[in-house]
C-alpha cells in the first residue's frame, strides 16, 4: 500500500505563512483553541518525523480555517461554518480539501497494479463436511466445485469486489491443495485459518508476525495469540454463549494482514482474512468490501498504517442473530491489536 505524501510538511506551511493575527504569525497555541484541541495535539500532527495524522473532522477544519482571511481577526482564529463562505472562499475551500487528501479516494490495499495476476486461496472443507456428495464429486454429472470450497461466502464476496476495482488483471481462485508453482509467484490472498488452509499456517510462521493462531481443537477451542510491544502476551479469544442447548457463537476474532510474499519477487503481496470461525473471515472480508463501511476502514488503514511495508490488525467481528455485523475500525474497541513493520 503506497503512501501518500506527508502532510504534516503541508499543515505547518498552512500555519506558518498564514497572516491576520495582531502577531501576524498563526501560533499552534492559536490552531489549537480554534479547533477545541491541545497544544500537544496539534504538535505531533506537524512533526518532522513520525507524525500523527489528524481526523478527516480536523482536517476539514483546516481547510475551513484558512480559506478565508475571515478567520484571524484580534480576537484569534475562529472557524467559520461552510455555508458562512463565499463563493471565492468556497473555491479556496474545496482547494485545500483537495490538498489534504479530503476529496480523494483512499488507497485501497485490494486495488492492484493493472495486468499482475491475482490468486485466492481457499482451504478445501474435509470430506466429511462436504454436503451432497453427488454434487462435490468431480465426476458426478451435477458436479459443483465451490461445495468443496471453505469460507463460500467470503470467497464470493471477496472474489466479486476484486473483479470490480480490478477489471485488467487476471484473478484465479483455487484450493489450496491444488496450488502449483506458478500461483506462488501471483499476489496472494489467503482465506481462513491454520484448520484447513495450510498455506495461510506457513505464512504465519514465515512473516514472523506478532500473532499465532491457536487450532480449534474442540468446539470451543481456537483463539488468537499477540504480542504488545511492552513485552505483554495476549490471548484473544470469541465469544460463545449456550442457548437453547446449543453453543452461539456471539463474537469473532479475525485477522488482517498485509506483508510482501515471502515465496514470489519483490513487490507480490500477501494478504490474510482469517478469523477463529469462519463467520470471522466472512467480516474481516467485508470489512474492505462492504458498500457502506470500507471508506471508513479504508481511510483508517491509511492513517494508521500508510505506507508500512507489513501490518496486521485484529478486530471483533459481532454476531447478532445469527446475522455477521462490518466491523467498523474507526471504532477503537472494536480494534483487538495493530502491528506494522515501521513501528516494529
Amino acid at each position: 500500500m503506497a503512501a501518500r505524501e506527508p502532510l504534516a510538511p503541508v499543515l505547518r506551511e498552512l500555519r506558518t505563512t498564514a497572516r491576520g493575527l495582531a502577531t501576524g504569525r498563526i501560533s499552534q497555541g492559536d490552531l489549537a483553541r480554534a479547533f477545541g484541541v491541545s497544544v500537544p495535539l496539534i504538535s505531533s500532527w506537524e512533526k518532522r518525523d513520525r507524525a500523527t495524522r489528524p481526523t478527516d473532522a480536523h482536517l476539514d477544519k483546516y481547510a475551513r480555517l484558512f480559506a478565508t482571511h475571515r478567520s484571524f481577526g484580534p480576537g484569534g482564529p475562529s472557524l467559520l461554518e461552510v455555508e458562512q463562505l463565499t463563493p471565492e472562499e468556497r473555491v479556496r475551500y474545496d482547494e485545500l480539501k483537495q490538498a489534504l487528501g479530503l476529496d480523494s479516494e483512499p488507497l485501497n490495499p485490494l486495488r492492484y497494479p493493472a495486468g499482475e495476476p491475482l490468486t485466492v486461496v481457499c482451504a478445501e472443507l474435509p470430506e466429511r463436511l462436504q454436503a451432497a456428495r453427488e454434487y462435490a464429486d468431480p465426476l458426478a454429472p451435477d458436479h459443483v466445485e465451490l461445495y468443496r470450497y471453505a469460507d463460500p461466502d467470503a470467497l464470493f464476496e471477496l472474489y466479486s469486489y476484486l473483479r470490480q476495482v480490478n477489471p485488467d488483471n487476471r484473478i484465479r481462485y483455487k484450493l489450496v491443495t491444488r496450488l502449483d508453482r506458478a500461483d506462488l509467484d501471483t499476489h496472494l490472498l489467503l482465506l481462513g485459518g491454520v484448520d484447513w488452509n495450510t498455506l495461510t499456517r506457513q505464512m504465519y510462521d514465515m512473516l514472523r508476525l506478532p500473532v499465532a493462531q491457536v487450532g480449534r481443537e474442540g468446539i470451543e477451542a481456537g483463539a488468537f495469540e499477540v504480542g504488545d510491544p511492552d513485552g505483554t502476551a495476549r490471548t484473544l479469544l470469541p465469544v460463545l454463549k449456550r442457548e437453547d442447548g446449543r453453543l452461539i457463537l456471539r463474537e469473532d476474532v479475525a485477522h488482517l494482514c498485509r506483508a510482501p510474499n515471502p515465496y514470489s519477487r519483490a513487490g507480490t503481496t500477501v494478504t490474510i482474512f482469517n478469523g477463529v470461525y469462519g463467520r470471522g473471515t466472512y467480516g474481516i472480508v467485508r470489512a474492505l468490501t462492504d458498500v457502506d463501511w470500507r471508506e471508513g476502514n479504508l481511510r483508517y488503514l491509511e492513517r494508521r498504517f500508510g505506507g508500512a511495508p507489513a501490518f496486521s490488525l485484529i478486530s471483533r467481528v459481532r454476531i447478532v442473530t445469527g446475522i455477521v455485523t462490518v466491523p467498523d475500525w474507526t471504532d477503537p474497541t472494536i480494534r483487538l491489536h495493530e502491528w506494522s513493520s515501521d513501528s516494529a
